[in-house]
Parts: C-alpha cells; sequence; structure tokens
C-alpha cells in the first residue's frame, strides 16, 4: 500500500519586532494573542504550534478562538507561574523575572548578558554565542527586550480543558549527554506537566533535544504532527 500523503499549507508567523515584522513595535504575549487570533479568524480553522514564548502565544491564542483550533501542540512555553509551588520553576521566576520587569532600562547586549547570566549561562558560553549575532539577532535581542514577562500569562484553562481539540504539551528530555550539564529543563518540564494536566493535553518527552525538539529531532517531531494531524 502506497503511503497516505499529508499535505497542509503551513503559515509561519513571525511574532511582532521579529524577522518580517520587525518594523512592528515588540509587545508580547498582549499583542501576539491578539495577532494570531485574528489570523484564525481569517484562514479559518487551523492546526497550532508555538515553540518557547510562542508556546505562550498559542496557548492564549487557543483560549480566544478554541472553535477554529483543530489541534493545539506548545513546545516549552515558559509560563514559569503556573507551576508556582516546584522549585525548579520557582527558582526561574526568581532568576528571570526581574531581568524582564530592569528590562526597559537596559540596551540589548545588558538584556542578553542578564538574561544570559540568570539562566546560568558561563560567560565565555555567552561571548562565543553574541560573537555571532548578525544585525537580525541584535533586532530579536532588543524586541525580547521590549517583550512582556511571559510568566505569568493568563492562560484560559478551563476554556482549554473544555476545548474537544487534540492537544499535546511538548518538552525536550535534557539529559547531560545532549547538554554537558546535570538538571537543565526542569522547569519547563513542570510547566508542561502543570498545563497537560490542566487542559487534558498529552505530555510528550523527547528524549535527545532540550528546547527546540523540532530541530533536535525533527523526524520525530514531524510523526508527531502527522500522527495528530491525521487522526484529530
Amino acid at each position: 500500500m502506497a503511503p497516505h500523503r499529508l499535505e497542509y499549507r503551513i503559515i509561519l508567523v513571525d511574532r511582532r519586532g521579529f524577522a518580517g515584522s520587525s518594523s512592528l513595535e515588540a509587545m508580547g504575549w498582549p499583542a501576539d494573542m491578539h495577532d494570531v487570533a485574528a489570523l484564525l479568524d481569517d484562514v479559518g480553522p487551523a492546526h497550532l504550534v508555538g515553540q518557547s514564548y510562542g508556546a505562550v502565544v498559542a496557548l492564549l491564542a487557543a483560549g480566544l478562538r478554541p472553535q477554529l483550533v483543530r489541534s493545539l501542540v506548545a513546545i516549552e512555553p515558559p509560563a514559569f507561574e503556573v507551576a508556582q509551588g516546584d522549585p525548579d520553576a520557582d527558582a526561574t521566576t526568581a532568576s528571570l523575572k526581574p531581568v524582564f520587569r530592569r528590562a526597559a532600562e537596559m540596551t540589548a547586549d545588558e538584556f542578553v548578558a542578564e538574561w544570559a547570566r540568570a539562566n546560568g549561562m558561563p560567560r565565555e558560553r555567552l561571548t562565543s554565542w553574541t560573537d555571532s549575532f548578525g544585525d537580525q539577532e541584535w533586532t530579536a535581542a532588543d524586541a525580547s527586550r521590549r517583550e512582556r514577562w511571559p510568566g505569568d500569562a493568563p492562560l484560559q484553562f478551563e476554556v482549554l480543558a473544555a476545548a474537544s481539540l487534540p492537544k499535546v504539551l511538548v518538552h525536550g528530555a535534557w539529559k547531560a549527554e545532549v547538554t554537558g550539564r546535570e538538571g537543565g529543563g526542569r522547569d519547563y518540564a513542570a510547566v508542561c506537566r502543570v498545563i497537560a494536566a490542566r487542559i487534558g493535553a498529552r505530555l510528550v518527552t523527547f528524549e535527545r533535544s532540550t528546547h527546540n525538539p523540532q530541530l533536535q529531532e525533527p523526524q520525530a517531531f514531524n510523526h508527531l504532527l502527522q500522527k495528530l494531524w491525521l487522526h484529530e
């Protein structure tokens, strides 16, 4: 039997301040959620996939337009305050939230340095990372500086729980052999567990990934999407 062929129209959204939307002022989720909801209004029912800050936006937009979301996949959303009481999520909130509060007083390079320090990034790794930045990366860094802290975004748990659509929370396993250190990613795992439990979502762990399973294990991630979209 020939394999089933799946064809979909893919719309990649550049949030305000980033890439193709760099001319727009970055505000973060308070604006982005309505932009994605408006896009759903325009294109009709769609599968929604978001990663990191974009996963927070996807969850918020799905809460605004549940009837227009055919399936929802959220990859490591940094909504750390939903996991309040978990020691790893609380530690990340304590270190990162003040950086976002002070961000308006910083330059882009100061914000990146403070963000990296709060995430425990060694100075030499930070230097190597920022040395690779071009204009687009610095534009994105400045957009991130101007965004709202994502940790306390008002996810609509009851709306999402009541929505009869397939929902998946994804996180990487952050294994030491991949990251080079122990203990990474436990804050994201805690967030994913809490959200999945509260909205009735499936929880999927990618064993050889950290924060970007869609890039680190692309075949496995695409297989997840294909199965989800085929059997919605």
